[in-house]
């Protein structure tokens, strides 16, 4: 059973289409059910998602939360769910009609399952690669070297026992998927991947909060900010985690400010 969370700030009827997509999924609905965690406003908001779930077939269930902010929505999504898997999907992006069913096919409890990745804006007819794309499948334990299948929650299934007391970091304005998965990563065994015809459609948004541009000054205190949490994770528990996958982390913020420096 896959526990699907979702978080979702004044949505559009990007969010309609979002559902849209898991009414079509080839799996049965008694093998997920969707919880959808409204923050911040909540009028006409959550009056307007009950209507619209009203016309769908699987199971749901709807949150609200006063506080604001994607890493709380998505702990609480966790909080309030049980299943033995979960997958985390924003609220604008789609799926394949195979998707749920072909990522549950290869669940393992130790392991996390990512599928293929491919950007679209308007519509998925105009398709763009994304980072995350990939032409063949793979399963490796070397999370060093497909450590960029760790930088963010989505497109993936990760199975509850992985996550255990793992939270979304509140505080981060950036970076929080990454840091997220970092630190699970020591309960990670393989990450294993789909066909590349299991597709997550990632809507590009140029003014979505993950897009969202700050003040040079302000980048660099919210990379520093990323390293001090990745170094807290490592020292606090060292002898579980890659060292290597640790190093690769900071030098990765390192090399955007040096970027947002530049720019």
């Amino acid at each position: 059973m896959i526990d699907i969370i979702i978080p979702t700030y004044k949505p559009t009827f990007f969010l309609e289409e979002c559902l849209n997509s898991l009414q079509q999924q080839t799996l049965s609905f008694d093998k997920f059910k969707v919880t959808i965690v409204l923050n911040g406003d909540k009028e006409p908001y959550y009056s307007n998602i009950q209507s619209a779930l009203n016309e769908f077939e699987f199971d749901y269930s709807l949150i609200y939360t006063e506080e604001k902010g994607v890493s709380n929505a998505r702990n609480l999504g966790v909080k309030k769910t049980s299943n033995p898997y979960i997958f985390f999907l924003d609220d604008d992006d789609l799926l394949t009609v195979n998707y749920l069913e072909k990522l549950l096919l290869l669940a393992e409890p130790d392991s996390v399952i990512v599928s293929n990745v491919l950007g679209f804006r308007d519509n998925i007819e105009n398709l763009n690669q994304d980072y995350l794309c990939f032409e063949k499948k793979f399963q490796s334990s070397n999370l060093v070297k497909y450590r960029k299948y760790l930088s963010n929650s989505c497109c993936k299934l990760i199975p509850r026992k992985i996550i255990s007391d793992t939270q979304f970091d509140r505080d981060l304005f950036k970076g929080e998927d990454a840091l997220f998965m970092f630190s699970l990563s020591h309960r990670i065994s393989k990450i294993i991947s789909t066909e590349p015809d299991v597709v997550y459609f990632r809507r590009i948004r140029p003014f979505s909060a993950s897009r969202k541009k700050y003040s040079i000054p302000k980048e660099i205190k919210i990379g520093l900010q990323q390293q001090y949490r990745y170094s807290l994770v490592y020292i606090q528990n060292f002898k579980e985690y890659n060292f290597l996958l640790y190093i690769s982390r900071i030098l990765a913020v390192f090399k955007v400010i040096l970027i947002k420096m530049k720019g």
